[in-house]
This record gives structure tokens, sequence and C-alpha cells, in this order.
């Protein structure tokens, strides 16, 4: 039997490294959360693998192997073999899930630090974060103070921004975009608006009705031989929205299109939108994808039209970008806000009273 112990500043992070050097069969002896020498807590995890515990699977008769894989026109059909694959692996992934989720639970010290481990799971939040967020949540103090990072809010006062959004399509970002020109608009910013999506059939037409209404400067920007212009005209603004054509992983010739634009207006920062209403592992994948296209933030649309926001937290430590707007609800300018700590902490908590009713 080979014994070792693994270390790291987060218990899940710690059962992480048991698993990629140990893989699934390994026995978990102990785990314990101690302060290093410099008051900092870290979690030893002693984990144990039986070089015996590996079975070697059965052979599969003939006859079971024909069942398999039936005989269709004279050629063999893989596909319900495949599918039965799957499904084994699917289920072997559920129940490894189950176990890690139980796993932590048990670990925590008290009955409400489980309880509130259980609504944040409920709500979306992956086990291994809902661990980590726990403690403080059962506390109703802000989380992930020190697990999720928080962007600098915006102060156009202070100096000029330049702000992108990008994302998919249908994610909210011109209603964001609207939201916040008619907020800071409102406050006496000298706001300008410009949009990107000029290829789509009516995508210039919401911000040109917001614009207008506000009485804000608009522009569209089609070429890169036109951002000078642009940059002069708006030079005087205090804060610039840009807004962008939505894209998609599979159709990802508009996001390569429109990184030259991007480049030419020396944004300040480039915020993701994601809709939390999205599919946990769709807005991963979407995610992934965009990282090449140095975005600084992310932001979360459409949180009233989903029963888990605590995916965002999900999405959040996964990009490792920092979380800054969020917001639910089409009304401009309101339902909007910046996210905190406790911001977050107060969304969550609400849905946790909200679902137990």
């Amino acid at each position: 039997m080979r014994i070792k112990v693994f270390t790291a500043p987060h218990l899940h992070e710690a059962l992480a490294k048991v698993r990629q050097d140990m893989g699934p069969e390994a026995l978990i002896l102990d785990r314990q959360q101690i302060k290093d020498a410099g008051g900092i807590g870290v979690w030893h995890v002693h984990a144990a693998l039986d070089n015996n515990s590996i079975q070697v699977a059965p052979k599969v008769s003939k006859p079971a192997t024909k069942q398999l894989n039936p005989v269709v026109h004279g050629k063999r059909d893989n596909n319900a073999s495949t599918d039965a694959t799957i499904q084994r692996l699917e289920r072997l992934v559920v129940g490894l899930s189950n176990k890690e989720s139980a796993s932590l639970r048990s670990a925590l010290a008290s009955r409400r630090d489980q309880e509130s481990f259980d609504h944040l799971v409920r709500l979306g939040v992956s086990a291994s974060y809902a661990f980590d967020l726990a403690d403080d949540f059962s506390d109703r103090k802000p989380i992930g103070t020190k697990t999720l990072q928080w962007s600098k809010r915006i102060n156009p006062e202070t100096g000029r921004h330049v702000i992108l959004f990008s994302g998919p399509s249908g994610c909210g970002k011109t209603t964001l975009i609207a939201k916040l020109a008619a907020h800071y608009s409102l406050k006496g910013i000298r706001v300008a608006v410009l949009s990107t999506d000029t290829e789509r059939m009516g995508g210039l037409d919401a911000l040109k009705a917001y614009t207008s209404t506000l009485g804000i400067p608009f522009f569209p920007l089609k070429k890169a031989s036109e951002t000078e212009k642009i940059i002069r005209e708006t030079q005087t603004a205090q804060l610039l929205l840009i807004d962008s054509e939505g894209w998609s992983p599979r159709r990802d010739t508009c996001l390569k299109r429109q990184a030259q634009l991007w480049d030419e207006m020396d944004c300040t920062r480039r915020i993701m939108v994601i809709p939390a209403n999205m599919d946990e592992e769709d807005a991963m994948q979407q995610l992934s994808h965009h990282k090449a296209s140095d975005m600084t933030d992310i932001a979360f649309s459409k949180l009233d039209e989903t029963q888990k926001p605590g995916k965002i937290v999900n999405w959040s430590i996964a990009s490792k970008l920092p979380m800054s707007y969020c917001s639910f609800g089409p009304e401009v300018p309101d339902q909007m806000g910046w996210l905190t700590a406790q911001t977050l902490t107060t969304l969550l908590g609400k849905h946790s009273r909200e679902s137990a009713i």
C-alpha cells in the first residue's frame, strides 16, 4: 500500500491532487487543517492506494459481444456498445461526484455549516467551492472574499474609461450597456455608446433607440479605418461603452473579425457577459473559447431567470476573471448592480429562503 500526504490551501484542491496522483481508487485516511508559519491555514490530506486494488475487467463472451453489436445490412453497428459505455461512464462520474460531495460535507465542523453547504450546492455552487464558502455563509458573513476575485469599481469621475462588452448571442450585453449608460448619464457623467454589431440585421436598432431617448451620442463601428475619427469625436466622453456582436464557439468568425476593432479602440476593460440562465457546461465552453480575447472582468445577466444562481461562482473561479456587474430584468436603468462579496451573499441567501417557501 502506498501512503502519501497532499497539501493545499483549500481542501478541494488537496483532494484534486489526490485524484490526479492516485486516481479514484485512492482511500482518504485523514484530513486536517493547520496553520503554517505565516499563520495561513492549509489542508493536509493523507491518502492511500492499494497496489492490488486495480482489477482486470472480465472478458466478454462472444455471444454477449454479438448482442451488443448487432449486424445491420452486413455492417457491424457499434452504436449500442458506444451508448452503453457512455452511460456507464456518466454513472461513474455522477457517483464520484456524489461521493466527493458527501466527503466534503462530512468534513464540515457544525450542522449549520453542513446545512449552508447543502443550500449552496442546491443553488448550483460546485461542492468543492461550497465547502470553502459554507462557514461564512452560515454566519451571513460576506462569502468568497478569498476564494473569488472582485473587480475594482468603475469610477468615470477619476478618468476616462473605455469598456468593451462581449459574450454569446442573446446574453444581455445590449441591455446591460443601456442600463449603464442611463445610470451614469443621470449622474451627470458624459457617456457615449459605440457598437461593432454592424453585420447583423437590426443589430444596432436597440441601442440606437436607447441612446436617442437618453440623448447620448451613438456611433456604429464597422471597420478599423473608422476608429480614429470615432476616438476623436468621443474624446470628451468620460465613459465610452462598446457593444459587440454576439458569437458562439461553433461560429467564431465574427469574434476574429471584431478583435481588430477592439484593439484599435484601446479598451481600458473588456467585460465578458454570461447569462445566468445558461447551461453550466455551455458557459464553461464559452469561457474557455474566449480566453484568447484578453477579457479582464466577468459580468452576469438574467439573474432573475435561473433557480441556480450559484453557477456564477463556478464560472468566475473557472475563468479566473474578477466579478463586476450583475443584471436582473429588462428595466432600464434599474435592476443592475455591482457584485461584491456582500451582494453575492445576499443574492444566494435570498434564493435559499425562496427555495424553502
